[in-house]
């Protein structure tokens, strides 16, 4: 086999408002007219890469049937185990040597894999509204060099296919989230396991390896899905190679 499809996740939380400096502050809630508003802005400041961390980065080759999750951890670690038939590699980095440090090695790991010449097309959900443009903004923010334009051109399935984009034919339809899709095609969906607004309290509380399994879950329903779409809507739709 020539190349390998990958799908991707994954998981972030906020900056603390303590480590921003006044300045910064001010521009992020300047148009924050109410508490509704700023309370809206924090949540949203998750999902900035410059207002938020990378915790876990997921990573999925349905052809081999393998996961690397990539995380922050209490200590530098690698883990072999298998759930539901797939073997998963679990490396964590150390939060004790500064969270920055520990996404930048995080995203090294990734770019130098994505450098490898046998990864072919990238598979994500919503990886063009989010994870994308968060990976390839932190490294820009951490002086991490990327190998690979993650977003490239929207109709370009080859390069990144984004499930949600496909699904809600590229804004037409309506944007469903992945626990509803999974749910409604009886796919196990990550949910079960954690949810994401519980990602930024495990996080706090240092259960790191939590957040991981929850990425883990996250890629395994991505695939399950991206498998589906392929065998129902792939030839319509000119996806299949």
């Amino acid at each position: 086999m020539g190349s390998y499809t990958l799908v991707f996740d994954i998981e972030t939380v906020p900056t603390d408002e303590e480590k921003l400096s006044k300045e910064e502050l001010e521009y992020l809630f300047r148009r924050a007219e109410n508490e509704e508003k700023e309370e809206r802005i924090r949540n949203m400041m998750g999902l900035w890469a410059f207002t938020a961390h990378l915790v876990s980065l997921g990573l999925f080759t349905p052809e081999l049937n393998r996961a690397l999750i990539l995380y922050v951890g209490d200590e530098t670690g690698e883990e072999k185990v298998e759930i539901e038939g797939v073997q998963v590699r679990l490396r964590s980095f150390p939060v004790s040597e500064g969270l920055e440090e520990a996404e930048r090695k995080i995203l090294r790991e990734f770019w130098e894999l994505l450098s490898r010449g046998n990864i072919g097309r990238l598979v994500s959900f919503n990886g063009r509204g989010f994870d994308s443009h968060f990976l390839m903004l932190k490294s820009l923010m951490l002086g991490v060099k990327a190998t690979r334009d993650l977003m490239g051109k929207r109709y370009d399935y080859n390069n990144h296919l984004d499930i949600l984009d496909i699904l809600s034919f590229h804004g037409v339809g309506r944007l469903y989230s992945l626990d509803f899709l999974c749910r409604r095609l009886g796919i196990d969906t990550p949910k079960e396991f954690m949810r994401a607004e519980e990602v930024k309290e495990r996080f706090d509380e240092g259960r790191y390896r939590d957040i991981a399994l929850y990425n883990f879950y996250d890629v395994l329903a991505i695939s399950r899905l991206y498998e589906r779409l392929m065998e129902t809507l792939g030839d319509a739709l000119g996806l299949n190679p």
